[in-house]
């Protein structure tokens, strides 16, 4: 028998505070509700245009929209919106190349450590000690106002790391 092969959730505060990790598979996930049709409009979208690619969510009721950017052939940034307010950003990291893998979450810390430079709140630096591969890690700022589109949005980074991860083989 095969073992299934997991992916990696670091969820951070938008300071960069490590909040939680967890282990998922594939299969597991899209056992939860609403999950398998996320997934598949989200492979659909990145095996059409793996490199960049802008959709809006089906459940978002028209407002949430999630857009994907390659930074390397093996990481990227995704990120979530609700109508123009930034939900959340999660950054991909295969494993399957350590430079691009280095330069994708270090490119989000240098650019937390410039934005909170002479705020009075000091960065934290967690990210960059996840080791786990494969990886997302969501930096989320805020909730929906919407709170019937919380679950959707809850659920979207794992459903496209899901996505992208069996797309590079690894989930």
């Amino acid at each position: 028998m095969i073992p299934e092969r997991i992916f990696f959730v670091a969820d951070l505060n938008a300071r960069g505070e490590l909040q939680s990790t967890a282990e998922y598979t594939y299969d597991t996930l899209s056992q939860i509700p609403g999950a398998q049709d996320l997934i598949t409009q989200l492979s659909t979208s990145l095996w059409r245009s793996p490199e960049q690619f802008d959709i809006a969510i089906p459940g978002g009721l028209g407002g949430l929209t999630f857009r994907w950017c390659a930074s390397a052939p093996t990481a990227g940034i995704g990120t979530l919106r609700y109508g123009s307010e930034l939900l959340s950003l999660s950054l991909l990291a295969t494993g399957l190349n350590a430079d691009a893998d280095r330069l994708t979450l270090g490119a989000f810390q240098h650019h937390q450590l410039r934005e909170l430079h002479d705020t009075g709140i000091e960065p934290a630096f967690h990210l960059m000690d996840v080791t786990d591969r494969p990886l997302v890690a969501t930096i989320n700022f805020q909730d929906p106002e919407d709170a019937s589109v919380r679950p959707v949005a809850a659920l979207l980074d794992r459903c496209f790391a899901a996505s992208y991860f069996r797309f590079h083989q690894l989930a």
